[in-house]
C-alpha cells in the first residue's frame, strides 16, 4: 500500500481534493449548478488541452460542448485534482478541519479604506491552511505547481507536526505570504487555477479570485505577474506573528487583465508546440526539415475554428 505523503502511514483515503472543494467549485462547477460532482472544467497545457466533468454534470450540457458522449468517454473521465491514496484518514481529517475553518471567511469580508482587510481567521490557522494548499499542489502530478524540494519538505514537516501534536514547528516563522482577492469576481466571471513557473520563491498562484504570493526566507514581493503590476508593496504581509489574516482588495480589472495575460501566454506556447509537432511530421514524411510557415499558420487557424479539444501527439 502507498504511504501518506504527510505522515508516512498507510495512505488509505480515496477522493482527496488537492484544492478544497469550496474553492474549486467556484472555478469548475457547471454554470448555474450547485453541489458536488457538478464539475465541468478544462485543463490548458502546451501539448494537449483537455477537459473533465463530474458524475453529476448534465448530459445536455456535455453533449452541447463535446458532441455525443459515449460510455467510454464517461468511464475514462477523471477529475485531475481529486486523487486517491495520497493521504491517510487522519491527515485527511486534519486537512478538512483547516478547510472548514478557512471556508468561513469566503463570504465574510470586512473592507477598510486602505484596501487591506481582515479575513477574521486567526493568522496561524490561515497560514497552516495556505501551507496545506501549497504542499498539496506541489505533490500533485496534475496541478502544474512544483516547489523546490527543500521547500516542499519544509511544508510537509510543518503539517506532520501540527497534525500529530497540534503544535507548531518553529520553522513556520520562515514562511510569509500576501493575499489578494477580487471579492465576488467569480460570480460574474470565469476563473482559473494557475501557477506561474517563472515565479519561484516567492511562488505566485491564482486560485479563483485569489492571488497568493507565498515565500520562504524572503519577502513575498514580486514586481509583475506576466505584464500585470500587482503593486504588492501595498498589501500587508501575513506571518505567524499576526493576530488575523490580512487580504488586499483587488480591482476586477486587474484580475481580468492577469487572466487574459495567462490565456494569451498559454495560447502562444500551445502554438509553438503545435508548430514543433508540424515540423516533426513534415520531416518524418520526408518533405524537408521544417514545414513552411504559411502551412503551419493555416493548420493553426483551422484548429482554432474547431470547438472540441485537438490531440497534438505524433
Amino acid at each position: 500500500m502507498k504511504t501518506c505523503k504527510i505522515c508516512s502511514s498507510a495512505a488509505d483515503k480515496t477522493g482527496s481534493h488537492i484544492v478544497p472543494h469550496f474553492l474549486m467549485k467556484r472555478i469548475d462547477t457547471e454554470e448555474g449548478k450547485k453541489g458536488r460532482d457538478k464539475e465541468l472544467g478544462f485543463v490548458i497545457s502546451e501539448k494537449n488541452p483537455s477537459s473533465y466533468f463530474g458524475r453529476g454534470a448534465s448530459l445536455e450540457k456535455l453533449n452541447e460542448i463535446f458532441g455525443e458522449i459515449d460510455e467510454t468517454r464517461i468511464n475514462n473521465n477523471q477529475i485531475p485534482l481529486v486523487e486517491d491514496y495520497i493521504f491517510c484518514h487522519k491527515c485527511e481529517n486534519e486537512l478538512a478541519e483547516l478547510e472548514s475553518n478557512y471556508s468561513k471567511s469566503i463570504n465574510n469580508p470586512s473592507f477598510n479604506s486602505d484596501r487591506n482587510y481582515s479575513s477574521k481567521i486567526s493568522a496561524d490557522k490561515a497560514l497552516l491552511f495556505w501551507i496545506s494548499i501549497m504542499y498539496r499542489l506541489s505533490i500533485s502530478a496534475n496541478s502544474g505547481v512544483k516547489m523546490l524540494p527543500e521547500h516542499e519538505e519544509l511544508l510537509r514537516e510543518i503539517l506532520d507536526l501540527h497534525f500529530s501534536s497540534h503544535s507548531v514547528n518553529k520553522s513556520i516563522e520562515r514562511i510569509r505570504y500576501k493575499l489578494f482577492r477580487a471579492y465576488d469576481y467569480s460570480s460574474k466571471n470565469s476563473t482559473v487555477l494557475h501557477f506561474n513557473p517563472k515565479n519561484i520563491n516567492p511562488y505566485l498562484v491564482v486560485i479563483d479570485e485569489y492571488i497568493l504570493i507565498f515565500s520562504i526566507d524572503t519577502e513575498p514581493l514580486t514586481n509583475k505577474f506576466y505584464s500585470v503590476n500587482l503593486h504588492t508593496e501595498n498589501a500587508v504581509e501575513n506571518n505567524i506573528g499576526h493576530e488575523t489574516e490580512s487580504l488586499y482588495c483587488l480591482d476586477y480589472a486587474v484580475l481580468s487583465k492577469l487572466n487574459q495575460a495567462f490565456f494569451d501566454t498559454a495560447a502562444e506556447r500551445y502554438k509553438l508546440t503545435l508548430f514543433e509537432q508540424c515540423d516533426i511530421i513534415y520531416a518524418k514524411a520526408g518533405l524537408g526539415r521544417s514545414m513552411p510557415p504559411a502551412m503551419k499558420e493555416e493548420i493553426f487557424e483551422n484548429i482554432a475554428r474547431v470547438e472540441k479539444p485537438v490531440n497534438l501527439t505524433t
